[in-house]
């Protein structure tokens, strides 16, 4: 006699995660048991990266974070010693957002890069990197270029700034502890506190976007890596082992009409992003 009573109950609950996930269509890889049961690591501190830190950034970016980009790996890039990329970055670093995650003896465990964009920060890029020499160089700077302006969320979202988390990466050895997820919360949080209404996130590797998910961003959209091509050729073959996904996550708090990826696809050509 107690069957019909249960029945009853578990439904409602079905239905509502049911719903909950088809509003996440990106991924299938964590339960809601996954997303909500978050354990922040012990013994490690979040730190701002200060400007007498922008070298020891910079070698972590170059030891950590580019040898693992995807366009480096499928190009066999070596940017180890172009001065213009230390430049690129520094410039990153100077705006203040970045933050160090440091143990308890002050050795740093991971990094995390963000800035504030406008819609010109992408053509001065250009601009910085058509007077490069290196042919690598230009190509990644062109990549990341283009990468930023893919969606337009200034257009989108009607906000002069959008708050990016650009690039994260976490020491080897310190891997696995969930340090990258306390480096994006704490990015989210600071982000919000600065008043910025859109923080993005774009995930081009088999990482990032668990930890974007953990961080209970919302994926916008997803297209491969192909499609952001220079004038002449695209970056990564089609054909290519590398030709993986990029997944825009956002997180917005915009008053009104917040776009979702549905009503995004149907006011715009997203080819024309793209394209």
């Amino acid at each position: 006699m107690f069957v019909q009573p249960i029945k009853k109950f578990i439904f409602p609950i079905f239905l509502k995660t049911s719903r909950f996930a088809q509003n996440r269509k990106c991924h299938s890889i964590f339960g809601i048991q996954d997303l909500t049961r978050q354990e922040k690591p012990e013994n490690f501190s979040i730190t701002a990266v200060s400007s007498a830190e922008h070298e020891k950034a910079v070698e972590i970016l170059k030891q950590h974070f580019l040898i693992e980009h995807v366009l480096v790996r499928a190009r066999g890039m070596n940017l180890s010693n172009d001065r213009a990329i230390d430049e690129y970055f520094i410039s990153l670093l100077r705006q203040g957002n970045s933050l160090f995650v440091k143990t308890e003896d002050n050795q740093v465990a991971g990094l995390c890069v963000s800035y504030a964009s406008s819609p010109l920060d992408p053509r001065q890029l250009r601009n910085y990197a058509f007077h490069r020499q290196d042919p690598n160089t230009k190509d990644f700077l062109y990549f990341t270029a283009k990468l930023q302006e893919t969606p337009n969320l200034w257009e989108v979202y009607k906000q002069p700034k959008i708050y990016e988390i650009k690039m994260l990466t976490i020491i080897p050895e310190y891997r696995r502890q969930g340090l990258a997820v306390m480096l994006v919360d704490k990015s989210k949080a600071q982000a919000f506190d600065q008043g910025y209404k859109v923080i993005r996130m774009d995930c081009i590797n088999q990482y990032d976007y668990k930890v974007a998910e953990r961080c209970m961003m919302n994926c916008l959209t997803k297209f491969p890596l192909h499609k952001l091509r220079s004038a002449n050729a695209p970056y990564i073959k089609r054909s290519s082992e590398h030709n993986r996904f990029v997944r825009v996550y956002v997180e917005a708090r915009v008053q009104g009409d917040e776009p979702d990826r549905v009503r995004l696809r149907q006011r715009h050509d997203f080819e024309s992003f793209i394209e």
